[in-house]
């Protein structure tokens, strides 16, 4: 009876846990760098988790055109980008954040800035990737 019960509740759980995962395209002026979204729902109200991880991901100081932070942006289709914080690289240039998003469709970047509390993106795209939701 007890495995009938595990077995209901993990086809009842399955549907709704599904993630997708989406590679990021990197700019040509780091081409070493690459980043994974990785999508997911949860929650009553079926927000968009997004955990991004970066990785080869240069300190910002170190790029051409030096900066202070890297920060993560959500564009929701047709609308203006929204920052949704910085992204820290450890000593191995890698990163990572999680954010969620009311958006099924958008635009998830990454540029490098001079603050962290930037209002709209002023530095180059790093790494980009398009976000389709079913």
């Amino acid at each position: 009876m007890q495995i009938i019960s595990v077995l209901a509740l993990f086809l009842f759980v399955w549907p709704f846990s599904s993630s997708k995962t989406f590679h990021m395209t990197a700019s040509s002026s780091i081409p070493a760098a690459s980043g994974l979204v990785t999508v997911s729902k949860s929650g009553q109200n079926r927000n968009t988790q997004l955990d991004v991880k970066v990785s080869n991901l240069a300190k910002p100081a170190n790029l051409a055109e030096a900066a202070n932070v890297y920060i993560l942006w959500i564009r929701p289709s047709g609308g203006a980008a929204v920052n949704e914080g910085a992204i820290r690289v450890n000593k191995n240039l890698d990163g990572e954040l999680k954010t969620a998003t009311t958006s099924k469709n958008c635009d998830v970047f990454i540029t490098a800035e001079q603050s962290a509390t930037a209002t709209s993106p002023e530095g180059q795209e790093l790494l980009h990737a398009n976000i389709t939701i079913d």
